[in-house]
């Protein structure tokens, strides 16, 4: 018995004693499918999930599990449909009955995974050698098996929740067994994933997935990269040996996806991401109007957003970033979230409207220990919530709150950090939301790239070439830890590279110990960085002269958050 074989029939369902749950004689499979009541999604999907947990606690022999599965995946599957309608297109975070359709939908392509991985097992006993007239079920089996895995993955990440427990172990186990019998590369015909399908490229698409962190891009993104990470397959290759430039550590048996890894584990398997790294600098030279193509391979071509372009290069500069120190951390964050609230508190706890009013007239104001309870009614008291730090780094924080549903938030949230807890002197840090996730617990778990540790509010107007200006609009001046020159500004997304702006600000907005304030009006502003909803706006400086380091402002997105 191999290794491989061994550890692919590890950590399966049990047999189970007493009466049989489900009959798994092909004929009685066929007559129970045809008696589900369609007419009824929910009693459907009981029986379904009934089913698939009396099919898994029965000792079968290999071949009658798999024909037993065949029938069953259908009826399934159409279940599966039925319940992603139900929470597709539904704000984040799920309410409670959204969240269990996505469960639901999850944990039938888990068992059916786990179904189909029984079946291999089962059809290659005692020895984990194929038998004689078996090859096509026993490749069938592993090929459907690594399909649910990773569908189950890629639904977790859609809706931003952890990966299912053991879903990345028995990818990594049907790979190496696959790979043992060299099936990994053999196609089998699946209609239900929409053609034919091997191990090895099913497995390369989730794993190139996992890489560049789908809980960074939304649900859009996902369902662009999914086409063009099939594509990259086929040129990102598993290495024996680590290779220079970009490429995570494979894990050899571990139940988790590419990259980490912990001191004691030696690497066996490297994923070669460079060509893929290569792609999209080339696209990102090659955009026009905001979109970009990848070319995976010849003859397919994927249409992309500039911003999606900068979201893959930030993690592929993430990757190669990973040896900067990450430091443990535990203590409490005061936290805001969004632009309003933000500029809400770093302006004495003044709505937008008093603070135009106020920079207008030049008044200096002072923070009133109970100011907000005088403010305008258009601003209630702004939500505050405490984070923890699970752990930092010189480019940001990974944190958790307590509760996702109070904390809402999304990818490319600006998010203010202060130590004050809840006081009204806190000096605020910004920060972005690179990625998230909703744990089991109901908490938000997070990366948040550091911008800038001191901030001011202001407002920006962009003003047209005859001097007309368009309406104003709230902002927050950062002063970037990169030590990027100029004048920096985080703002909504509507104002544009090339515009020429006012800055707006009161007397009390300066900070004297970051330096002498900028020009109140930039001849030309850029867009330093793009998250989304927001964008980091830097006043365009002459081009220096050679020899100056013209690389500070990538250097941004090397940095890990």
């Amino acid at each position: 018995m191999s290794e491989s074989y061994r550890r692919l029939c590890q950590d399966l369902p049990p047999p189970v004693g007493g009466a049989v749950r489900f009959p798994a004689e092909p004929k009685k499979v066929k007559a129970w499918v045809a008696g589900l009541p369609r007419a009824n999604p929910q009693a459907a999907e009981q029986e379904i999930a009934r089913a698939l947990e009396g099919l898994a606690g029965q000792r079968l022999e290999g071949g009658q599990r798999f024909a037993a599965l065949e029938e069953l995946r259908g009826t399934a599957l159409e279940a599966i449909v039925l319940l992603e309608g139900g929470f597709s297109g539904s704000s984040l975070p799920l309410p409670p009955d959204k969240a269990r359709a996505a469960a639901a939908a999850g944990k039938f392509h888990f068992d059916l995974a786990l179904g189909y991985r029984q079946a291999a097992c089962e059809l290659c006993a005692p020895s984990g050698s194929v038998p004689f007239l078996r090859g096509g079920s026993v490749l069938a089996a592993l090929e459907r098996s690594t399909w649910h895995y990773v569908r189950a993955l890629a639904l977790a990440w859609r809706v931003y929740r952890p990966a299912p427990s053991g879903a990345w172990q028995g990818l990594h186990r049907l790979h190496r067994f696959a790979s043992s019998l060299k099936l990994e590369r053999k196609s089998v015909d699946d209609k239900a994933a929409g053609g034919a399908q091997d191990v090895h490229t099913l497995y390369l698409q989730a794993l190139l997935m996992a890489s560049v962190n789908p809980y960074a891009f939304a649900q859009s993104e996902q369902d662009a990269l999914w086409p063009a990470t099939r594509g990259y397959a086929a040129r990102c290759s598993l290495l024996a040996h680590a290779p220079e430039g970009i490429a995570p550590v494979v894990p050899e048996d571990a139940d988790r996806g590419p990259g980490g890894g912990v001191p004691d584990e030696t690497p066996s398997t490297w994923l070669d991401l460079a060509p893929f790294a290569a792609d999209v600098d080339r696209a990102l030279e090659r955009v026009r109007d905001g979109q970009g193509q990848l070319a995976p391979t010849p003859g397919l071509s994927v249409a992309v957003g500039n911003d999606l372009l900068i979201r893959l290069r930030r993690a592929f500069g993430q990757m190669a970033a990973r040896g900067l120190m990450r430091l443990p951390a535990g203590h409490a964050l005061d936290t805001v979230l969004g632009l309003s609230g933000l500029h809400y508190l770093l302006a004495g706890q003044r709505d937008f409207d008093t603070f135009m009013r106020q920079s207008a007239q030049g008044t200096v104001h002072v923070i009133a220990g109970a100011a907000w309870t005088q403010g305008s009614a258009s601003m209630t008291r702004v939500p505050r919530f405490t984070a923890r730090v699970l752990d930092q780094s010189l480019g940001g924080y990974r944190m958790a709150w307590d509760s996702a549903e109070q904390a809402r938030a999304k990818v490319g949230e600006l998010v203010g950090l202060g130590f004050g807890e809840d006081s009204d002197d806190t000096d605020w840090m910004v920060g972005v939301m690179r990625w998230l996730r909703y744990e089991a617990d109901g908490s938000l778990s997070a990366g948040v790239e550091l911008l800038s540790r001191r901030s001011s509010p202001v407002a920006l107007r962009a003003v047209s070439a005859d001097g007309g200006s368009r309406q104003v609009q709230r902002a927050v001046e950062v002063f970037p830890i990169d030590g990027t020159p100029g004048r920096c500004f985080v703002c909504s997304a509507s104002i544009e590279s090339g515009s020429r702006v006012e800055v707006i600000h009161d007397t009390a907005s300066h900070i004297p110990e970051v330096g002498t304030r900028g020009p109140d009006l930039l001849e030309d502003v850029e867009v330093l960085l793009n998250a989304g909803d927001y964008v980091l706006l830097g006043e365009r400086l002459p081009i220096p002269p050679e020899g100056d380091d013209a690389d500070a402002r990538e250097a941004r997105e090397g940095e890990p958050a």
